[in-house]
This record gives C-alpha cells, structure tokens and sequence, in this order.
C-alpha cells in the first residue's frame, strides 16, 4: 500500500515535470531556427510524451527493484538499467517523432556533419535530468521515513522509560506500608485495623489509575490523601497536613500520577515527627503551579534511599510535559511545585 503511494506521488510529480523539461529541451531548436515556429506546439507535445514514458520506464525499474529486493545491489546497476531502457527508448521515440512531425527535422538530423551524436547526447540528458529528479524524490521519502521511525523510536523509549520510573513507586511503598502495619499490629491492634482499610482504599485507587501517566488533580490529591491519612494513624498529632486548592482546578488540572502522594511520602522520610515539633505538610496551589512544602525538621539519621523520590518525580515530570520542577530551600523551610498540566496534554 505504502509502495502504490509512492508510485503515484512519483506519477504525479512526472505529469508535471515532463511539459517542463520538453519545454527547456525543444526551445534551444526553435531559437537557433532548426525549426519553424508554426510546429512549437506540436513538438512541446511530442517531446512530452517521449519524456513522460520515460519516466514510466525509471518508475517500472524502481517498482522491480524494490519488489524484488535488488536495492541490496550497487546502485550503478541501476543507473545502467535505466540508461540502456531509458535511452534507448527515447532514441527510437526521436526517430519516430518524422510520423507526427512530416517534413520537420529530427534532433538526429540536426547538422549531422559536427553534431553526428545529437540525438544520443539529447537522450542521456533528458534521462539524466529524470534520474536526478526521481533520486531527490526517493532520498526525501527515505529521509522522512527515517524520521518518522526515530521520532517513533524515541517516544517508545521514552513511554519505557516512563513506566520504568512510575513502576518503581509500587514495590517501595508497598514495602514500606507491610512494616508499617506490622509495627501497627503489635502496638495496637485497633490503629492496624484502620490502617489496613486506608491501605485497601489506597492500593484500590492506585490500581485504577495505574496505568495512566498522568491524572486528574481530584484523583492524584485523593491518593494523596489517603496516604496521609494512612500516616495519620502511625504519627498520629506528630503529622500535621492541609491541602488547600480551589474546587474548579480539581477537575480541569492533571499531574503526573503518584506525583503529590511522592511529595508528601519524601517529607515523612526525610524529616523527624514528635508530639512536640509535628512536620506540617501544605498542599496549595499559586499561579498555575501546585506546591507541597513542609517545614524542616532533618533526621539525624536517615533510611537508605532505593533511588525514588524527587529525581524520580524530575524524570517523569520532564517526560511528561517538558517542564522542570522547582525545588525551593530555606533554613526552615522546603517545598517542590510541579506546573499543572493544560487538558491539551491529557492523553500524552
């Protein structure tokens, strides 16, 4: 299919090419006054006609060579193809131009003492100029077809890539919420019952969207939610959080999917929780942009880290939208906004 589209791009391109070159091959005659003025019109069209069938006969041997996997052989083998079918052809056509143009001369008999070759040198010429032609024609196609199979290339790497960073989320918080509930239970039973059901709720919804790569801001803040909830239950008055982002950016905003509930996930880690200094997570949206910060309270030993976190969230993001993420520090302070994504780019 692909094949009978180029041929008919490489057709048209020939209709259209062949009364041009006639043109610029038949005037030369007309100025030098080998021929009347009155047969102009007559030999435009004769020589069209000859140009046009041999852009037939370099179409047909393209047609061949790529039906039959000869492009594999020299490209000079095809050259000589067509200058043995291509020339010949147009030398017997110019012969037999003296059937529709009676008492003209032909571009053979054209001074024969010094120019005994014209007729020759005329059909390698015009074949020339068809071969130039049809290769920038076919250098354009490969060219285009080698752009699209990179850009191609390039996006498929880029959606592996993708899925690579989101699928690492799941084991790590996985891993996490298991010790969680495990120390919950020991302590008290009660608070690991409601854990496990915030824990279901969370695994259910993240299995719903899962599979997207990016989400409504509704669904990403009730992830969001969830987990902080879940770690509600754990820290209890030692975790402290707010989300304040106005009702009609809920459903026309999208981020990223365990973009905030990373955010939020990264200050419990990195920072210590007491009764008596509790970490107080901010979800806010300002300008186009929405902002997790919480304030600084640096453990004096930190879990070793599998590589998540924010350089995740980076690469993601960066895939996604072409946007970088803002990381913000002060001596009490930290946050990271992330440009909400325009509905425009939903299905990315």
């Amino acid at each position: 299919m692909k094949e009978d589209i180029q041929i008919k791009k490489i057709l048209k391109v020939a209709l259209y090419t062949s009364p041009l070159i006639g043109i610029l091959a038949i005037t030369p005659m007309f100025i030098m006054k080998t021929l009347s003025y009155d047969m102009y019109p007559r030999a435009v069209l004769s020589i069209t006609l000859i140009i046009f069938f041999a852009w037939v006969i370099n179409i047909s041997i393209i047609h061949y060579w790529e039906k039959f996997e000869f492009r594999k052989s020299s490209f000079n083998i095809r050259y000589f193809v067509s200058y043995l079918l291509s020339v010949s052809f147009i030398m017997f056509a110019m012969r037999m131009r003296k059937l529709f143009l009676s008492g003209i001369n032909t571009t053979c008999e054209i001074a024969p003492s010094h120019s005994p070759f014209a007729t020759i040198v005329m059909a390698i010429s015009l074949n020339t100029v068809i071969l130039i032609i049809l290769d920038l024609i076919l250098l354009k196609e490969k060219k285009t077809k080698v752009e699209i199979e990179n850009a191609q290339l390039k996006l498929k790497n880029t959606e592996a890539l993708n899925q690579h960073l989101k699928q690492q989320i799941h084991p790590h918080f996985l891993f996490n919420s298991l010790n969680t509930l495990k120390s919950l239970i020991n302590k008290s039973p009660d608070a690991a019952e409601d854990y496990l059901i915030r824990l279901s709720d969370f695994l259910r919804t993240s299995i719903s969207t899962g599979k997207d790569n990016i989400v409504r801001v509704s669904d990403e803040l009730k992830l969001c939610l969830d987990y902080l909830e879940m770690q509600k239950i754990r820290y209890g008055s030692a975790l402290q959080f707010s989300i304040d982002i106005p009702d009609e950016i809920y459903n026309i905003g999208y981020v990223p999917v365990f973009s905030l509930q990373l955010l939020s996930e990264n200050a419990i880690k990195h920072n210590s929780l007491t009764d008596e200094s509790p970490l107080q997570v901010k979800i806010i949206y300002e300008e186009g942009r929405i902002i997790v910060s919480n304030n600084l309270q640096p453990k004096l030993s930190t879990e070793t880290s599998p590589g998540m976190g924010l350089t995740n969230l980076a690469e993601r993001y960066k895939i996604l939208s072409g946007d970088e993420i803002i990381i913000r520090t002060s001596d009490n302070q930290f946050s990271v906004s992330i440009k909400i994504i325009g509905n425009e780019n939903s299905n990315y």
